[in-house]
């Protein structure tokens, strides 16, 4: 379904469900895998922070060179991410950002990895984005991102770093978005 058939009011519906679904899921899960303590997340050690917050920087870093090199449409999700962000407020999308990184990543990254391995994770995450399935670049961007996050976990055995990355790109792209591309329409 394109973005064409769909509201702002589904989109945003949608995204809500799908996040609580994968929230529902990911943290029992993650409980009964025993991880779910302080000492998996890394909160509190400083070094998760400057790593995740430096790789989400990085990374959009990344996403805004190629936004200005390629063609515009290689990088356009079919108009979803407009439908989700465009009257949305500063706090709100601070929210959804937060949202997607910590469930998202939970489910994915510490779920999902201990049974599948970064491999199997990376391919249900790249299929969670399936309006990027027919955008080679955007696809290929989000598989690298995912296997990327995958072995720091791996690396650092906490998800602080992850979730912390995930909710920068989040956010700055959708601020970039919202405030710099989008046209209310």
């Amino acid at each position: 379904m394109t973005a064409r058939k769909l509201t702002e009011k589904q989109v945003l519906l949608s995204f809500y469900i799908t996040q609580l679904i994968m929230m529902v899921i990911g943290f029992p899960l993650l409980w009964w895998q025993g991880h779910f303590n302080e000492g998996y997340f890394g909160f509190s050690n400083i070094d998760m922070w400057i790593w995740g917050a430096s790789l989400g920087l990085l990374i959009v870093c990344i996403e805004l060179i190629l936004i200005q090199m390629v063609p515009q449409d290689w990088m356009d999700d079919g108009g979803i991410n407009h439908l989700l962000l465009k009257n949305r407020s500063f706090l709100h999308i601070c929210w959804i950002a937060c949202i997607a990184g910590v469930v998202e990543e939970i489910l994915f990254r510490g779920v999902i990895q201990e049974w599948l391995g970064i491999w199997g994770s990376t391919m249900l995450f790249a299929l969670l984005h399936t309006r990027y399935l027919h955008k080679w670049l955007l696809f290929s961007f989000v598989v690298g991102i995912s296997i990327l996050f995958g072995f720091i976990v791996e690396w650092t055995g906490q998800l602080a770093p992850v979730i912390i990355a995930h909710t920068v790109i989040d956010l700055l792209m959708g601020l970039y978005m919202r405030f710099f591309t989008l046209k209310e329409e």
